[in-house]
């Protein structure tokens, strides 16, 4: 059996890359990319071989994830999502709530989009109220990415005690629960949308766990190491059609930086500028032909500039402000 890396090098070198372009432009259904990463197990790729999934530890999940972003950045965006899911399901649902949905998460006949907004610090965008036999959701979910290719959201809203409340919301559109398409600069493969409820009833079964929000940002610095890897797989994809050299060199600082989670916001900025200046470089030494529609250059420095402020926060933008245009955020 291959090892995961290994795996997930084979898969980016062989399905995901040649078809990048093609599912940049709808050539491709993205879900066909999917169908494939979900025979080789990663719908479950932290959970252990004998719940459906790879066994990876975390650095080598993150190292996987950010080879497969590589490849196909709006193919392992998608994923990923799922795979957050999946691992809050594992991690902190009830033994009768794993049993039942653990097993079609893990392998990818159950697949999750993720509404993360009630976790997000600040004043809450959705909220979750208590209702007879359930819950009942009223607010928005901007990037919800998956739709039309995802049975369930794992989406976040906070309830009467502002605390976060997890639960698994079927992904189809009703009276109390609309969807608009989100046009990104990047990434449109992912069929991302903004997800509305409105008075949206949801079985009390389906909610997974609840959590205050301190126990939800102590493991905000694995999450956003995690979504790291989508930030360095762009920066590979520019590195390696720039033949390595100094700029391999430098992915492996920003990898290592971020590895170390010593500050994970600071090394999360140093490797959005990074990608971005990987990725103009690409476009620049790929003169008229990396502009071209179906070119790699073009389409890598646009998700270059989506993985800016993709999963950031205060502090990430802060310091890209700062590495992008010195004395910027100091001034705000």
């Amino acid at each position: 059996m291959e090892d995961i890396v290994t795996l997930a090098t084979r898969l980016a070198e062989e399905v995901l890359s040649p078809h990048a372009s093609a599912v940049d432009t709808g050539e491709r259904d993205l879900a066909r990319n999917l169908d494939v990463l979900a025979e080789h197990r990663f719908y479950g790729a932290m959970l252990p071989p004998e719940a459906g999934g790879l066994g990876a530890d975390p650095s080598t999940a993150a190292l996987a994830a950010e080879i497969l972003a590589g490849g196909c950045l709006s193919t392992t965006l998608t994923l990923g999502q799922h795979q957050g899911i999946t691992g809050l399901v594992a991690g902190q649902g009830a033994p009768h709530f794993r049993e039942r949905w653990l097993p079609g998460l893990a392998s990818g006949r159950v697949r999750s989009g993720a509404a993360f907004t009630g976790a997000i610090p600040g004043p809450p965008r959705l909220r979750a109220t208590a209702a007879p036999g359930g819950y009942r959701l009223d607010g928005a979910a901007p990037w919800v990415s998956g739709w039309g290719m995802v049975h369930v959201l794992g989406a976040a809203a906070r309830d009467e005690d502002d605390r976060i409340a997890w639960l698994l919301v079927d992904a189809e559109e009703a009276p109390t629960l609309r969807v608009r398409p989100q046009q990104m600069l990047a990434a449109n493969a992912t069929r991302t949308v903004t997800v509305e409820f409105e008075g949206h009833f949801v079985p009390a079964d389906r909610l997974v766990t609840v959590a205050t929000q301190a126990e939800h940002a102590a493991g905000e610095p694995f999450t956003k190491r995690l979504n790291g890897s989508l930030v360095l797989g762009v920066a590979r994809g520019a590195v390696e059609l720039l033949g390595g050299g100094a700029w391999r060199a430098e992915l492996d600082e920003c990898r290592a930086e971020l590895d170390a989670m010593a500050d994970i916001d600071a090394a999360r900025a140093r490797a959005g500028e990074f990608a971005v200046r990987a990725a103009t470089a690409a476009v620049v030494e790929g003169a008229g032909r990396g502009v071209l529609a179906d070119a790699a250059p073009q389409r890598l420095l646009r998700e270059a500039g989506l993985m800016l402020v993709f999963s950031s926060r205060p502090a990430i933008q802060a310091g890209l402000l700062e590495r992008l245009a010195p004395g910027t955020a100091s001034a705000q």
